[in-house]
């Protein structure tokens, strides 16, 4: 009895530490945006959809699109601010992409209940309290790493950095312009304050969880959003430079650049590219791109 009396103070414990570690993480990051006016940017982006929220006659329906956040990081700001920051960001971008969003919605939400008020005494008409649903955040980081040799993308199988990396390449092939699905939102016909907000492409309509009859929900279409994104065929641009072994192949890799950074690539030239690698996909997701 004792003895899982004290297994479970010591999970606790663990436990304990763990949501501190969480908590200032994000913390962390929270400071870092506010020291590099980064929290402007969040700011503006608020102001914006508010704005088209009041354009539209105060339409509900526009308080569920995504607010999308561009976040120009730089590494020298990274480096100097904060010693563990950096290293985080390079050694687990997705956790840090996961902390960045939310606590983007928790800088957006707070802008919202500040704003509010003084909206409404300017429009004199009864104004809803905005609040944003983290599945209405979309985090666009950028941020070039350095091409130094401890950054670099290496395309072995069995040697696959899946942190941020360098990809120095020479450019291949690329497609035409793509559309993609970035956000959408579906509604329960029996049950319309039942929303679900989607991230990306779904082979088929989902089901209510909370109308009890388990309808199939229908996407408000006035809410879809896209963007654009190329997909890119490069080589390492050290496939390049080391001599030509016979039988040998080296193994070209798929790029997306999506939103922003879909600027157009010229065949054979070299390009530093800043991303992260998805294994199951065997796909490079930029962060940024600079011809060489």
């Amino acid at each position: 009895m004792s003895s899982s009396i004290a297994d479970q103070s010591v999970l606790t414990e663990c436990h304990l530490e763990a949501l501190k570690r969480e908590l200032g993480f994000r913390e962390q990051i929270a400071t870092f945006l506010v020291q590099t006016d980064l929290v402007g940017h969040v700011q503006q982006v608020c102001a914006e959809f508010y704005r088209q929220y009041l354009a539209e006659h105060r339409d509900r329906d526009l308080l569920l699109k995504p607010l999308i956040v561009r976040l120009p990081l730089q590494y020298e700001s990274l480096a100097k601010f904060d010693p563990s920051l950096l290293p985080t960001i390079i050694e687990a971008p997705i956790y840090f992409e996961q902390a960045l969003q939310e606590v983007v919605l928790s800088v957006v939400n707070a802008h919202f209940a500040q704003l509010e008020p003084v909206e409404q005494q300017q429009q004199q008409q009864p104004s809803p309290v905005i609040t944003v649903r983290l599945q209405q955040i979309y985090c666009r980081i950028r941020l070039q790493l350095p091409p130094r040799e401890c950054y670099l993308f290496r395309a072995q199988p069995q040697n696959v950095n899946t942190g941020l990396t360098v990809f120095r390449c020479v450019v291949q092939g690329y497609s035409s312009l793509q559309k993609y699905i970035l956000h959408s939102v579906w509604v329960c016909p029996d049950y319309p304050a039942a929303h679900l907000a989607i991230t990306g492409e779904i082979r088929r309509a989902p089901k209510c969880e909370e109308c009890g009859n388990e309808t199939v929900l229908q996407e408000n279409l006035r809410i879809r959003t896209v963007g654009d994104y190329y997909s890119v065929r490069a080589f390492s641009a050290d496939a390049f430079r080391t001599p030509v072994q016979v039988g040998r192949i080296h193994q070209s890799i798929s790029v997306r650049l999506a939103d922003d950074l879909c600027v157009p690539v010229r065949l054979g030239h070299e390009y530093v590219i800043t991303g992260v690698f998805n294994p199951p996909n065997l796909l490079f997701n930029a962060w940024a791109i600079e011809e060489v």
